[in-house]
């Protein structure tokens, strides 16, 4: 019987080292890849919840970091020009180069091939969110080229402490809903300051906007917490 728990151990998949990644790694695998070679698709990031992350996870072995990323699946799309395009996950990648890591195993979810095409596939998919804090259109060369470069964006710390407790729902896995949010909540509070200080009484307000009317239109709406004040 050990025998055969140990011949488990060693064909597991979880027993392996990801292999690094390559620009032909196929779309649905898993490898390794640098932080610093990973390039955000959104250009800023809510430092308030990552700051709060990288205080969970402090004391966890490098071992069960990289466990934590791999459990999470950090998705990646290969670009015709070979670059990682991180497409989700921003703020725990955000966290583990914080708490100093250096490379991390994320997940291939399609290698895009087309110069011409890339970005025009990257929107449809919702691979890409190329707008800035207050909701206006960027290029693609304004996105940060690199994780450590993402700024703060505060609302999106409120719009993804709002979407823990249930006030809106990130409906069919589709990436960027809380930034929608967190525009729509600084134009809705007047762009008031957020930080760890006052972040318990925004976040009361937002849980009062994110119930009323103004915010059908809003991707996810009305979560859980909202449908008795919804109906």
């Amino acid at each position: 019987m050990k025998k055969w728990l140990l011949l488990a151990a060693i064909l597991s998949p979880q027993a392996f080292a990801a292999a690094p990644c390559t620009p032909d790694t196929a779309p649905g695998d898993l490898c390794e890849v640098a932080i610093d070679q990973l390039r955000p698709t959104q250009a800023g990031i809510g430092q308030l919840q990552v700051d709060e992350e990288q205080k969970k996870l402090a004391d966890k072995s490098a071992k069960k970091l990289e466990k934590y990323a791999v459990k999470k699946e950090i998705p990646v799309v290969i670009s015709p020009q070979g670059e990682y395009w991180l497409v989700d996950r921003h703020h725990l990648t955000r966290t583990l180069w914080q708490l100093g890591v250096k490379k991390t195993t994320v997940k291939v979810i399609a290698h895009l091939q087309d110069k011409a095409t890339f970005w025009p596939q990257m929107e449809k998919n919702h691979w890409v969110w190329l707008k800035n804090e207050k909701g206006q259109s960027i290029p693609p060369e304004q996105l940060p080229k690199r994780i450590a470069d993402l700024p703060d964006y505060p609302y999106r710390s409120l719009a993804g402490l709002l979407q823990d407790e249930g006030y809106f729902d990130k409906k069919k896995q589709v990436y960027f809903v809380e930034f929608a949010w967190a525009s729509w909540l600084g134009e809705k509070m007047g762009w008031q300051s957020v930080n760890a200080g006052n972040l318990k009484e925004r976040l009361t307000q937002a849980k009062t906007l994110a119930c009323e009317p103004d915010a059908k239109a809003l991707p996810g709406y009305p979560g859980e917490k909202c449908l008795g004040s919804a109906m």
